[in-house]
């Protein structure tokens, strides 16, 4: 117990947003740096699910186009002119990321939530879409056995350079641990990356080791999903995030001699 409330930062990590990106200014002795964050260096990952399911997506509000101008007839002849199908396709071609911002936002709303019943600001009303999160983080949360010391905490490494905002920190067990909230379809491989460079992070920012971390994850359509991992070796998942920095990094070089 001592421990957790012992903690002092040793140096200020404040978040900067310059667009899409985050990123992170450490100051230490008056002088500050700023470094990139752990998103943006996971950025280099491939995903291959997600070309596939933006096709699906475009060309279904293709046909959904389609078949309104065809207002339930079986067939017809249909004029279709050339503006009409440019709109359309423009149509569909947002759509993807429509949906993504969509997405991003339900979970931004619900990691907002749930850091306030975190901090034990828990409010009386939650707006209906986020409801099944909430509910399901509180559930699970109950059963857990963990601790809750910290919400939204930013960090830095400043051994590696980066930093990142942790959702937040437990106690469990005589150990702290790092704790993500996900509003997705699923929980991936670099969900791991993430929380170890956070791991990371905390003992540089902190001075006391993390030694265990656990990603929460919430579905983002009814019925709501819920599911939780804890990582197997933070030790390997740190060393394959520090690869996808050093390749996010070396590929941002030209490696061509100019003429």
């Amino acid at each position: 117990m001592e421990k957790i409330n012992s903690l002092t930062a040793k140096y200020a990590v404040d978040l900067v947003v310059a667009g899409k990106s985050h990123l992170y200014d450490v100051t230490l002795d008056g002088k500050t740096t700023r470094y990139p964050g752990v998103t943006g260096m996971l950025s280099v990952i491939s995903k291959p699910a997600l070309v596939p399911w933006a096709k699906r997506e475009a060309l279904g509000m293709v046909e959904n186009a389609l078949l309104k101008r065809l207002d339930g007839r079986q067939s017809a002849r249909l004029v279709l002119d050339k503006d009409w199908i440019q709109s359309v396709l423009e149509d569909a071609k947002r759509r993807p990321d429509q949906l993504k911002d969509e997405a991003a936002d339900l979970g931004s709303q619900a990691h907002a939530f749930i850091d306030l019943i975190v901090h034990g600001k828990e409010p009386e009303t939650i707006p209906e879409q986020i409801a099944g999160p909430v509910r399901a983080f509180k559930d699970w949360w109950k059963a857990s056995g963990i601790q809750l010391v910290m919400g939204d905490t930013k960090v830095a490494s400043c051994i590696h350079g980066y930093g990142g905002s942790l959702d937040a920190l437990g106690w469990r067990n005589g150990k702290f641990v790092i704790l993500d909230w996900k509003t997705s379809s699923g929980i991936y491989n670099e969900y791991a990356l993430q929380v170890a460079a956070y791991a990371q992070a905390f003992l540089e920012t902190f001075g006391v080791p993390c030694e265990e971390a656990i990603i929460v994850r919430f579905g983002k359509k009814l019925p709501i999903e819920f599911e939780v991992k804890e990582l197997a070796d933070l030790s390997m998942s740190l060393r394959a995030f520090l690869a996808a920095k050093t390749l996010k990094e070396a590929l941002a070089q030209s490696h061509f001699i100019l003429w």
